[in-house]
């Protein structure tokens, strides 16, 4: 379990993890509001 925390507190995997969910936020927000962008 140790080794897992490890893994995932490493700096590609956070930014990775970070980018997917900004990326979900902005779809969701695209989702719900379809013209904020423009």
């Amino acid at each position: 379990m140790q080794d897992l925390k490890t893994y995932l507190s490493t700096a590609p995997v956070l930014a990775i993890s970070w980018l997917i969910f900004v990326a979900g936020l902005l779809i969701e927000i695209n989702r719900f509001f379809p013209d904020a962008l423009t």
